[in-house]
């Protein structure tokens, strides 16, 4: 009788898990680094009020 060799398929399962793996990666090299472009900046504002000349204003309930 012949001898019929029978190859094993190799699993798909390790490339798929490869290419998700890399695919995030990209994508958060991609939309991770927009962090430091889309930084919220803060300036310090100061109050300032005039007081006109015969007139009484008040900041936090003192008259000044």
């Amino acid at each position: 009788m012949a001898e019929i060799r029978i190859k094993k398929k190799r699993p798909v399962w390790p490339w798929i898990l490869l290419l998700v793996i890399v695919g995030a990666l990209v994508f958060l090299y991609i939309y991770g680094s927009t962090e430091d472009e889309e930084e919220i900046k803060f300036e310090r504002t100061e109050e300032v009020t005039f007081k006109l000349p015969g007139s009484q204003a008040s900041r936090n309930n003192i008259i000044v």
